[in-house]
C-alpha cells in the first residue's frame, strides 16, 4: 500500500517535470501600457527630486561638464 502511494507521488512528480521541460523557458511579455509607465516614471522622478537625488546636468562646455570649463584649450 505504501509503495503504491510513493510510486504515484513519484510518477506525478515526473509528469510535472516532463511538462515543465517541454514548456521550457518561454517568456510572455505583458501588454505595454505607456500611460501607466509615464505616470510611474513621473512619480519616481518627483520622489527623487524631493529626496534631492536629481540634479540638472551641465551642458557641454560649462564648468563641471567633465572637468573642463569654457575657454580651456584642448590642444
Amino acid at each position: 500500500m505504501l509503495d503504491r502511494v510513493i510510486a504515484q507521488i513519484a510518477l506525478g512528480l515526473l509528469s510535472y517535470l516532463e511538462k515543465r521541460m517541454e514548456r521550457g523557458s518561454v517568456a510572455v511579455d505583458a501588454d505595454v501600457d505607456r500611460d501607466r509607465l509615464r505616470r510611474g516614471g513621473a512619480r519616481i522622478r518627483e520622489w527623487l527630486r524631493k529626496q534631492g537625488g536629481v540634479h540638472s546636468r551641465p551642458k557641454p562646455g560649462e564648468a563641471g561638464a567633465g572637468g573642463e570649463g569654457t575657454g580651456v584649450d584642448a590642444g
